[in-house]
């Protein structure tokens, strides 16, 4: 038998103050669905978002969940096999490829590791950065 929701009543809801899935008071309803929640621990009022954490894009995600990148023993041995002479000089208008070489006027010299959409990994001596490309 499914609850019946009505003004006053409780529900689990995810709290944005608290940051937790935590009891709430229903204050508002539109239709048969709760519309508006007061939080029952620290009294904030919010609209109801269900009972579970809303995911946004690029949320932070913890070490241990995200994918391992492969280790990089030495900088020499990432562009060994490269023809750093023939480096592109970037620009967030041009598109790259994995495996590319360019050449990054803060950074210095990289190499495109990884295409995501509109965004690269590029592994330049001192750190792997994040840049955009094909926004011309």
């Amino acid at each position: 038998m499914a609850h019946v929701h009505r003004v006053g009543g409780d529900i689990d809801a995810f709290c944005t103050r608290c940051k937790m899935d935590l009891g709430h008071t229903i204050l508002a309803m539109v239709g048969t669905k709760p519309a508006r929640v007061r939080c029952n621990t620290c009294g904030g009022e919010h609209n109801y978002r269900g009972s579970s954490a809303p995911v946004r894009k690029g949320s932070w995600v913890p070490a241990s969940e995200r994918a391992a990148r492969p280790a990089v023993t030495s900088w020499e041995a990432l562009l060994r096999e490269k023809d750093v002479s023939r480096a592109r000089r970037y620009s967030a208008k041009d598109r790259f490829q994995a495996d590319d070489v360019l050449e990054h006027p803060v950074f210095g010299i990289g190499l495109v590791q990884e295409v995501r959409g509109d965004k690269i990994s590029v592994a330049f001596k001192a750190d792997v950065k994040t840049l955009v490309h094909g926004k011309g």
